[in-house]
């Protein structure tokens, strides 16, 4: 067999999205050391953990990979938790609940997490959930758009209690335009950390920098299409 045979690699399935690069240090904010060290600690976690209980759960067809790193967020979300001991989680859009049973794998004893969304887990083909995933009272769903101001209001005490909010939403443009709205004009009760899924995506691109907190890209060590950290602390 000619040598160029081994040389050359196997055509696979490409996918991409458009994207941009922009000069970082005309951002409007630049990282704190909090970020800086939550990112080498979880980073250096997220090599040693396993999520191969959760690449179980899913269908012959999925095409998430949540024992992938990097490439994919789900060992660096549950790192994240396991670093930082948060005793409230939230997380902005369910869905197959991968990243709900990440987070949650990791939490403290004492931790709790709320996962958000417009669909009901028990709704969503392919769910990985479980019944048995809400049984202890740590993880719980609600149903609601928090777009709306009316019922950010309502969750106001979850959420200005909450450590480590995780965020991925419909990316629409809107939604996380308005969320990050709501949640400056409200009083918090803890600093947070902030996770932002996807935020290299086109609709992304402006809501990441025009976040005037302090922030990091974390995508080389996160997911693909972008992971990155905030730390929200109007108080400061």
């Amino acid at each position: 067999m000619h040598l160029l045979h081994w040389l050359t690699p196997t055509p696979v399935q490409a996918y991409g999205e458009r994207t941009m690069m922009y000069v970082p240090q005309r951002d409007r904010s630049q990282p704190s050391s909090l970020l800086l060290d939550l990112a080498i600690k979880s980073i250096s976690r997220a090599r040693e953990i396993s999520l191969e209980d959760l690449v179980v759960r899913q269908t012959s067809n999925a095409t998430d990979y949540p024992d992938l790193w990097p490439g994919e967020h789900y060992r660096l979300l549950g790192a994240i938790v396991d670093v930082m001991r948060p005793a409230a989680v939230i997380e902005i859009g369910t869905y197959q609940g991968l990243s709900a049973l990440s987070l949650k794998k990791f939490l403290p004893p004492n931790g709790e997490m709320t996962t958000f969304d417009v669909v009901p887990w028990t709704q969503i083909g392919d769910t990985c959930l479980r019944m048995e995933d809400f049984a202890d009272g740590r993880l719980t769903q609600k149903i609601c758009d928090l777009a709306n101001p009316d019922v950010f209001k309502q969750s106001h005490e979850l959420l200005a209690s909450s450590q480590l909010i995780f965020l991925d939403g419909p990316k629409d443009g809107f939604f996380e335009k308005q969320f990050l709205k709501h949640l400056s004009e409200m009083n918090t009760i803890a600093p947070k950390v902030l996770v932002f899924d996807d935020i290299r995506t086109w609709n992304m691109l402006t809501i990441w920098r025009e976040i005037a907190f302090p922030k990091l890209d974390l995508t080389s060590f996160g997911h693909w299409t972008g992971t990155g950290l905030v730390d929200w602390n109007p108080n400061a």
